[in-house]
């Protein structure tokens, strides 16, 4: 407006000049003076709007800024929200998980006690082919790796009990040997094929506690829930086969304990289907 206002001066100055037809020299010299101070002022003029262009482009930059921050801070709120929410829902998932972990490892353990308890009590008499079998091992032998040959052999004739005394042997004599390990795990394998389930679990037990990271370890915790299986215990089988898949995940004892899960679920199943199919008959009213 203010630069209108200078056009309106210097173009009615220039018609005074040219109505006029003459001027004096001082009156040439004021119109020049003018003139001067109008371009000046002009000047100024054009730098003050420039400077004013330039703080209105910086504040709407700050401006945009500003709003694309505060967007960002409630996208950011948003997302918070969202992961603490996911972070609960994870939390509650994995007390949930812990809580039934817990509370199936207890039942395991309280099982292994009962089966402590049991075999504790007052052992059945030898029978004569276990007498028999054990009488094959009077004679001394040289060292503890005739005598784990020895019982292997042994599990081969199917004399288990010849079998199991000389790996007891071994880990009582010779404490050095470097299949001691084994011998323990043997050990459970002569109860298991004598079907002597609960022994059985107990020994399996016995070397998983002292040889977790065993390459026989998978092995012996499978065989712990097949035992626990043939004992029709099947609410336990499948928490030793759950076992077996959680702490030997990529193993072929892996596959197969799921495969036991699966069956065992099945057939859980089917008995509740029989078990409803059932109570339907009983139910249904007389024609």
């Amino acid at each position: 407006m203010k630069i209108s206002k200078i056009k309106l001066t210097f173009i009615g100055i220039a018609s005074i000049i040219f109505l006029s037809g003459c001027v004096t020299t001082g009156d040439m010299e004021q119109m020049r003076a003018d003139i001067a101070r109008l371009y000046v002022e002009n000047s100024q003029i054009r730098k003050e709007v420039t400077d004013l262009k330039t703080r209105v482009d910086k504040m709407s930059s700050d401006l945009n800024t500003a709003t694309a921050l505060k967007e960002g801070q409630l996208t950011l709120i948003a997302q918070t929200q969202d992961y603490v929410k996911e972070l609960q829902l994870l939390k509650g998932r994995f007390e949930e998980n812990s809580y039934n972990n817990d509370k199936k490892f207890k039942e395991l353990n309280d099982k292994i006690l009962e089966l402590q308890t049991k075999i504790a009590q007052p052992a059945q008499p030898v029978t004569p082919k276990e007498a028999e079998q054990k009488k094959t091992i009077s004679e001394p032998l040289k060292n503890p790796k005739e005598i784990y040959d020895s019982a292997h052999v042994d599990i081969k004739e199917k004399k288990y009990a010849s079998a199991r005394t000389k790996f007891e042997e071994i880990i009582k004599n010779y404490p050095e040997f470097e299949l001691i390990p084994n011998s323990y795990f043997w050990i459970g394998e002569t109860y298991y094929n004598e079907k002597k389930y609960e022994e059985a679990i107990l020994s399996y037990e016995e070397f998983l506690k002292k040889y977790p990271k065993h390459e026989k370890a998978p092995g012996a915790l499978l065989k712990e829930g097949m035992a626990f299986l043939e004992l029709k215990d099947k609410k336990t089988a499948k928490v030793v086969f759950e076992r077996v898949i959680e702490r030997f995940p990529k193993s072929k004892e892996a596959e197969i304990a799921q495969q036991k899960i699966g069956e065992i679920l099945k057939s859980q199943n089917s008995a509740t289907k029989s078990t409803k199919t059932k109570s339907k008959t009983k139910t249904k009213p007389k024609q």
